[in-house]
């Protein structure tokens, strides 16, 4: 049996993407920058954070540590905002703060990171993020931005140690190993996986080169694919045949190039999803790509139990919602009534707990 329900607008409703915005939670003064796989998972208030990040609000008095703060604070709020994206108006207020802090400090650590942080997700971030490690190499600022430049190089050797120092130094929110090992179980052996991003690429990285687990996965980041290099680099380790495609038509053509069967994590954005929705199933916290119908009940049957099924993981917890939708669809339309009764009483009891009873409701999943 295969089963695709309206899963995309379950995922509208849930707004279960990377940096999707979560109910605000109360969170000690410091660390003051928090990202989304630290537990930044709401947009903060951005005028508390500031005075707390600069007291005396001046910008000449301002250090240029808080000035990379504020800078940071307001990417991770419109990252929180937008679902993972910037918007114009947003980036022009960023650019507008490293010229600021380049002026202030010209080639500091701080004015290359804020020039990183701008430039992403372009080969040119990475300079920057060169020219930084070479001015403050211990800095935490550091560690996630290192361990997503070895994987857009595929340097194994680095990827270890990088995951490594992510495991240590990361402060990676506990649920998010959770979750990355419910996704890693939702996709087949040599899979390729889309991921979208820090939130579940990151802990799944730390899982696979810093605990050596499903080592047979690759992961790559929707966002590097701007990357001709890195492209052909993922072209190539998916042992695709014919021409590396276009960042546009890469994962659709990856899909038909390769034998490796082709996943995207639940987490990747709607506008990437859409043009795909005919050829995706789920199949826990991944959909699989494929031309071809795929028998994807019994795979979510033998694995909703054995989901950690980490409530506490902010946005992406939410993601839960969609394969247990899916089930219960199935279910309904069988008649299996026993299943979806214990099938509902579940989602209803996650869905409260997540805050997402409403968005149930209006897309179906739930009759009131």
């Amino acid at each position: 049996m295969f089963q695709r329900p309206s899963i995309f607008l379950i995922l509208a409703l849930l707004t279960g993407n990377a940096f999707g915005q979560a109910a605000a939670e109360e969170q000690a003064p410091v660390p003051v920058v928090m990202d989304a796989v630290q537990g930044g998972w709401s947009a903060p208030d951005l005028e508390k954070t500031r005075a707390i990040i600069v007291p005396d609000s001046a910008v000449q008095q301002q250090s240029t540590k808080s000035q990379l703060d504020v800078l940071r604070v307001e990417r991770n709020a419109s990252l929180a905002r937008n679902l993972g994206s910037i918007p114009a108006m947003d980036q022009a207020r960023l650019v507008d703060l490293a010229v600021d802090l380049n002026a202030a400090s010209p080639q500091s650590f701080e004015a290359h990171m804020a020039n990183y942080y701008v430039q992403f997700p372009a080969p040119a971030a990475f300079q920057e993020l060169d020219l930084a490690n070479a001015k403050g190499r211990d800095r935490d600022e550091l560690v996630g931005p290192n361990l997503l430049n070895a994987a857009r190089k595929d340097n194994t050797t680095d990827l270890v140690t990088r995951a490594k120092e992510m495991k240590v130094r990361g402060k990676v929110a506990p649920a998010l190993y959770r979750v990355a090992e419910d996704i890693l179980a939702s996709v087949e052996p040599s899979a390729v996986l889309f991921a979208a991003g820090e939130m579940d690429a990151y802990p799944i990285w730390v899982e696979q080169f810093a605990e050596g687990k499903r080592k047979d996965v690759l992961v790559v980041d929707e966002r590097l694919l701007v990357d001709p290099a890195y492209r052909a680099r993922m072209w190539e380790r998916s042992l695709a045949k014919g021409a590396v495609p276009s960042a546009e038509r890469f994962i659709a053509d990856l899909a038909v190039s390769t034998h490796r069967p082709v996943f995207l994590s639940l987490a990747v954005g709607q506008s990437t999803m859409a043009p795909l929705r005919e050829r995706l199933y789920v199949t826990g916290l991944a959909m699989r790509l494929s031309a071809t119908p795929i028998q994807n009940i019994p795979l979510l049957e033998g694995r909703w139990d054995r989901f950690k099924k980490a409530l506490d993981a902010g946005p992406l917890a939410r993601n839960y919602l969609v394969p247990g939708a899916v089930l219960l669809t199935h279910y309904r339309t069988i008649g299996d009534e026993a299943r979806a009764s214990r099938l509902e009483l579940e989602l209803r009891d996650m869905a409260k707990k997540l805050g997402a009873t409403n968005s149930l409701i209006k897309s179906g999943v739930l009759a009131h």
